[in-house]
């Protein structure tokens, strides 16, 4: 292993001999991972300014400050472990197959006496263990067809689908048993042996073998009717029946019975799009596609890495692949795939025949669908430009961070950062904050101790400053932005605040200072107008963004993105304080009073139900405190009726959180609930 500078009068230290490479930033994380036959050839070639001029070329000549070389034995075992490093590493600027995103398979975990049929979402890896012997189809990028796919294989195959706890409970046999979609082997004498022929069957099915499967449910119907077991027959006749309805809809691309994969790579804008036909016994059985960023890479070089991440978790690989384009290390990927399939496969780019045909077909394909991704994508820059156009932006903000605070009157107080690059949430980006240095309901001191945390020089996690600070609230929380923006010297970073219209006891709209100059729309229009408020600085009246605009709706997916994120952090750390009395996270109720309000009231349900003259009437209580009481449990119950969704699962990185779309927070629900909400 060696490690230099990323300068070129270094360059010549390294080895001329196979490898992997690694660049890497000034903190140590890597950038981008490459394998080369010889690695001081290909390293300089990078900071060979005539060799490539790719804009991702130059960038990673002005990001990386170290450059790591693994020697490795021959080219194979330098593409070997390229894989592996990318996988474990996540550089930045390596192509990621699945744009984050799992895709759905079958599975079944065998295990189990009678293995369960289940959809899973779930990453598989060569070399890792997810269960011995368990069977894996897919990964399938529709939900639904998987779902429509499983309702047809349970009409055929009547294998279980219901959870281990559940099979190991049941007294009688179930619904799906009633319409003939399981055999029930939980409560009826189901031979292990002819369940496994089930699961033998799905399985071919499921590998593109229909032809196997209807010949053997043809010899199972023969049989039973030698044997006069005429009812049992009628019921495989139904089954085959169902499968050549099913047969008969798909399209049939060669007369030949062969199988093949049909890959068609296209490429615009800075986007990839692969298309995977899956031809199996001439019918094509499943089409997939990938969109990826391509760094600037070449179509060949995108080609490459998709092979490497796909067929090595791929439940089946064919002896034959053809693709649109030529790939020079055709003859390492071809060796590597024979070891996995342990058989011969071949990659083709053929330019006449029924396989041209086929091909081009792909091609097609791809094209079109590259073009409505890049329609979805060029949605995101235009939400960006409308939203820089309306708030009068300097530039448009390409990357956007949004600051929020949760607590519950003062107690277990939690910050949250999320960031967003290019209208995407960008998920290693995103932070929280425990409050540290703030007593009591202070959200201007709490977002003033997290940005202080987030943005001081110092941080060992620091991200490059956003183009665009976005901040909960009013003006009084600009202006808190604001100053700390002053304090660190910030001034590339542009700020607004996002505040929601107020609202009186009654639960009616307030109309606040400044509402009053968005003019048109009429009395229809003004309530829905006065939800969604935008401060920006050195303007006094706030800027109201039109209802259904694409810069409206993403503000919106950011603020709710930044609530959802701190609501869940707020959660885990009530969650784990729960050993302790609920009353106790009250300000001012200590154990000792915690103990007499039980004693007094018998259950904290008949504490919830007291007046405020009963709670004041308890020994060593007063008035005050009474009603604060009364308001803590008011707003925890709001708190739980608003916001029962939002614990969505973690990754296991302090920072990284799945899944988008959470519930919004209501003002209600902020850390002023003991006082009056003031418009700003």
């Amino acid at each position: 292993m060696v490690e230099i500078l990323a300068q070129p009068q270094e360059l010549d230290k390294l080895p001329a001999q196979p490898g992997v490479y690694i660049f890497k930033d000034e903190h140590g994380h890597a950038l981008y991972v490459g394998k080369a036959v010889n690695l001081r050839s290909r390293v300089k070639s990078y900071f060979t300014r005539s060799a490539d001029n790719r804009f991702s070329v130059a960038f990673l000549r002005r990001q990386a400050r170290y450059v790591e070389c693994i020697i490795t034995a021959n080219e194979k075992e330098a593409f070997l472990l390229e894989n592996e490093l990318i996988k474990r590493l996540k550089p930045r600027y390596n192509i990621r197959l699945r744009d984050d995103k799992t895709y759905v398979s079958l599975r079944f975990r065998m295990n189990h006496p009678y293995p369960r049929l289940e959809i899973v979402r779930i990453r598989r890896y060569a070399g890792e263990r997810l269960g011995k012997g368990d069977l894996y189809f897919g990964p399938y990028v529709s939900t639904s067809a998987v779902r429509a796919t499983l309702r047809f294989l349970l009409k055929i195959f009547p294998v279980r689908t219901c959870r281990d706890t559940v099979f190991a409970n049941r007294t009688r046999p179930c619904l799906l048993y009633d319409v003939g979609k399981c055999c029930a082997p939980c409560v009826l004498p189901v031979s292990q042996e002819y369940y496994r022929t089930l699961v033998d069957r799905v399985a071919r099915f499921l590998r593109g073998r229909r032809e196997e499967v209807r010949e053997l449910l043809e010899q199972q119907m023969y049989e039973l009717s030698q044997r006069m077991e005429f009812e049992r027959a009628a019921l495989v006749r139904d089954y085959l029946q169902a499968m050549e309805e099913t047969l008969e809809r798909q399209t049939v691309v060669s007369h030949a019975v062969q199988d093949r994969d049909v890959v068609a790579i296209v490429s615009e804008a800075g986007r990839s799009l692969i298309l995977l036909m899956e031809v199996r016994d001439g019918a094509v059985v499943n089409t997939s596609d990938f969109f990826v960023k391509n760094f600037e890479q070449t179509n060949e070089e995108v080609l490459s890495q998709f092979f490497s991440r796909h067929y090595e978790s791929a439940n089946l690989i064919p002896p034959e692949i053809v693709t649109n384009i030529e790939l020079a290390d055709r003859e390492l990927l071809e060796e590597w795939l024979r070891d996995l399939r342990g058989a011969n496969v071949e990659i083709r780019t053929p330019k006449r025949g029924a396989s041209a045909t086929l091909v081009a077909t792909a091609e097609a394909n791809a094209r079109a669908r590259l073009a409505l991704r890049a329609r979805g994508e060029k949605t995101d820059e235009e939400a960006l430009a409308d939203l820089a156009a309306r708030l009068g932006l300097e530039r448009v903000p390409h990357s956007i961070e949004c600051v929020d605070i949760s607590n519950l009157m003062g107690t277990l107080a939690v910050g949250s950062i999320i960031r967003f690059e290019r209208g995407r949430p960008f998920k290693e980006g995103y932070r929280r904050y425990r409050i540290k240095t703030v007593q009591g309901a202070n959200d201007f001191a709490m977002m003033r101790e997290v940005l202080l945390r987030r943005f001081r020089p110092s941080s060992s996690r620091a991200l490059p400053s956003p183009d665009l600070l976005l901040v909960d609230g009013g003006k009084a929380q600009l202006g808190v932005a604001r100053k700390i923006a002053e304090e660190l010297g910030l001034q590339s970073v542009m700020l607004a605040a996002l505040a929601k219209a107020r609202r009186d006891s009654g639960g009616r709209l307030v109309k606040c200072p400044g509402d009053e100059s968005d003019k048109g729309g009429g009395a229809s229009g003004s309530s829905h107008r006065l939800q969604e408020r935008l401060f920006v600085p050195n303007r006094k009246n706030p800027i109201i963004l039109p209802g259904g605009s694409a810069a409206l709706f993403l503000v919106q997916r950011i603020r709710d993105e930044a609530h959802r994120f701190a609501i869940t952090y707020h959660r885990k750390l009530r969650a784990a304080s729960h050993r302790r009395s609920v009353l106790e996270e009250i300000p001012g109720v200590g154990s000792k009073r915690a103990k007499l309000l039980l004693r007094h009231f018998g259950s904290l349900a008949r504490i919830k139900s007291a007046s405020v003259e009963e709670l004041a009437g308890v020994p060593g209580m007063n008035r005050a405190l009474a009603q604060q009481i009364l308001r803590f449990f008011s707003s925890l119950e709001q708190l739980g009726e608003h916001h029962q969704n939002d614990d969505l699962p973690e990754s296991n990185t302090a920072v990284h959180v799945t899944g988008e779309g959470a519930s919004e927070v209501p003002d209600e629900a902020s850390s002023e609930l003991s006082r009056p909400r003031k418009c700003d």
